[in-house]
């Protein structure tokens, strides 16, 4: 069931635009941290950005689903004062820092396995301390291969007495989400 008087913020709303990559006003790759790695417009994301209700009229829980998720994995943000565009970031960028568990692991096919494993080694090899990271194991993130470029939030809908929306994430096909 659809709520029409309901929107998504346009920071994280996914662009209507029918184009196969369009770009979104906030630009972040979910493997970075959002603080220090999104921008909108060009600019760093400020503060007055973050404290902006993710959805108006403001909501105090949303739970995004994505054919990109493990059903096991549960993403969902909560504020008794409403969610806020900092709080969807945080917790896109946790869960998809959360280490693999061996449950998640062993239900992979070998294929997706084999990719994992390449795109873990190279995160591993552009790090700054190797072994760290390595030690530190697979996580979500490396599941996504290299589809980590937040495209937005679109259909929002009130479904079992919660609010969803449905994340977007794509590839990206230039260096302009990447950190130097």
């Amino acid at each position: 069931m659809q709520h029409h008087d309901y929107q998504i913020n346009l920071l994280l709303a996914s662009p209507s635009t029918g184009d196969r990559h369009p770009l979104t006003p906030l630009q972040w790759d979910i493997r970075r941290p959002p603080r220090r790695a999104a921008h909108v417009s060009g600019g760093a994301i400020s503060n007055s950005h973050l404290s902006q209700p993710a959805i108006f009229p403001a909501v105090t829980s949303l739970r995004i689903i994505s054919d990109l998720l493990s059903e096991n994995w549960v993403v969902a943000a909560y504020n008794p004062t409403g969610v806020t565009v900092e709080d969807i970031l945080t917790v896109i960028h946790e869960q998809f820092h959360a280490p693999l568990t061996i449950p998640e692991w062993e239900c992979m096919s070998q294929r997706e396995r084999t990719r994992t494993e390449e795109v873990f080694y190279a995160r591993c090899g552009a790090s700054r301390n190797f072994e760290r990271t390595r030690n530190g194991g697979v996580r979500r993130m490396d599941c996504l291969l290299n589809t980590t470029t937040f495209a937005g939030l679109s259909s929002l809908v009130f479904r079992n007495n919660r609010w969803e929306v449905v994340l977007t994430l794509s590839r990206d096909f230039s260096a302009r989400h990447r950190d130097a």
